[in-house]
């Protein structure tokens, strides 16, 4: 994950001496480095670890965290970050800045209810970054309404699709549902007669029933189906980028 300098005369001035800017990551290498790049960027910010390794566990420093403004810094989407951003929310931040270079971008529909979250794709520059936390900080909304509207949808439509896929997985019998697992993850039909100890034939016979029990109209949505069920959340990229500098942006010059 990098940032790379514009090489541009400008960047955002720095948030006010009273407020308190935390910036965090999963790892805290990348919560460091992007925080040196916004204090070269003339960014006042601290950072705070996260451990989040294993599910559950809470972010250390939540009750520095409270009342403060917090930019956090991730890469890839999952349920278990979408649960620790959610609890951090809950801690008290004022507000929340997700920064992501995730594709699935529907997840943060779910943390758009509240209006103390924003979520912006990762910045192409320090400082476009930079721009963009002081707007943050200043309170200027980064998630337009309508952008805020189509993510939450975005969000239930794909959780909708999950639980009719669950739901029909839910009728598969035990090595029904073991082939589909195994063609999902990427083997061939020879090969899962291989690793269920069974002819060929059988599991054809296998993908055909699944098949009908899924509606199905080949195994390519079969295993579709199957992935639709799991954690990963497809759909197109919904998260607004960064707004391009532009001459009537209120920024100093760098000296």
């Amino acid at each position: 994950m990098t940032f790379r300098a514009s090489g541009g005369d400008f960047h955002a001035p720095a948030p006010q001496d009273s407020a308190t800017v935390w910036v965090i990551s999963p790892h805290l290498l990348v919560a460091q480095a992007v925080a040196a790049a916004l204090r070269s960027a003339g960014v006042a910010v601290l950072t705070a670890s996260w451990e989040v390794a294993n599910e559950g566990q809470e972010p250390t420093g939540t009750a520095r965290l409270a009342g403060g403004q917090v930019v956090v810094i991730l890469d890839e989407l999952d349920t278990a970050l979408l649960g620790q951003v959610a609890h951090l929310v809950e801690a008290g931040p004022d507000r929340v800045m997700v920064v992501t270079s995730g594709t699935s971008t529907a997840w943060w529909g779910a943390l758009l209810v509240t209006e103390a979250v924003e979520v912006v794709t990762m910045a192409s520059s320090v400082d476009q970054l930079a721009h963009l936390v002081g707007q943050f900080v200043r309170g200027v909304p980064l998630t337009g309404p309508e952008e805020r509207s189509e993510l939450r949808a975005a969000w239930a439509e794909a959780m909708d699709t999950r639980r009719r896929a669950a739901n029909l997985l839910a009728t598969l019998t035990p090595q029904q549902l073991r082939v589909l697992e195994l063609l999902a993850s990427g083997r061939r039909v020879s090969e899962v007669g291989s690793v269920l100890g069974v002819a060929n034939g059988t599991v054809r016979s296998h993908v055909k029933a699944l098949r009908a029990k899924l509606g199905a109209r080949s195994q390519l949505e079969a295993v579709a189906m199957f992935h639709q069920s799991s954690d990963s959340v497809g759909g197109r990229d919904l998260v607004p980028r960064p707004r391009q500098v532009s001459s009537g942006w209120d920024v100093a010059t760098r000296r």
